[in-house]
């Protein structure tokens, strides 16, 4: 009897220590969290935030070419605005409630001022102003001390 209840206790042991480790994280936020609020890892967000400043950056590079923007550069600045758009999907779904605050503050209207930009470079002429002025809706939210 001793060596069931401790084979019993070892085995609970085991268990909870595996549970522990598991990532149970991921599988209770569905449980826990409301079909209106969206968790965003800090991994998630990390890896967003840094495809957005590379696109940026490059969108920056492309439309301060002392050369000018031709026709390719044109394209690639279209092209960058959409995948920017894509990935603030990872940032949650319009309208909805996340755990990072200052990200839905924000983040509907960042969204705005990449679908605008995208419509001045699609347009005839093309208009780059507002594309030039994506990089500055970031200081939207990294003026408050963030990365």
């Amino acid at each position: 009897m001793r060596r069931r209840v401790l084979g019993l206790v070892t085995a609970l042991a085991l268990g909870a220590g595996m549970l522990g480790c598991a990532k149970i994280g991921s599988f209770m936020r569905p449980l826990t969290y409301g079909p209106n609020f969206d968790y965003i890892t800090k991994e998630q967000l990390k890896s967003v935030m840094w495809q957005l400043a590379r696109d940026v950056n490059r969108i920056d590079a492309l439309v301060n070419d002392p050369a000018g923007v031709g026709p390719a550069q044109r394209d690639e600045i279209a092209r960058l605005l959409v995948i920017m758009e894509d990935a603030t999907g990872r940032l949650g779904r319009e309208g909805i409630r996340t755990n990072h605050p200052l990200v839905d503050e924000h983040r509907d209207q960042f969204r705005a001022d990449l679908a605008a930009a995208r419509r001045g470079v699609s347009a005839e002429p093309p208009s780059y102003t507002l594309t030039r002025e994506v990089s500055g809706a970031c200081l939207h939210c990294h003026r408050h001390g963030t990365r």
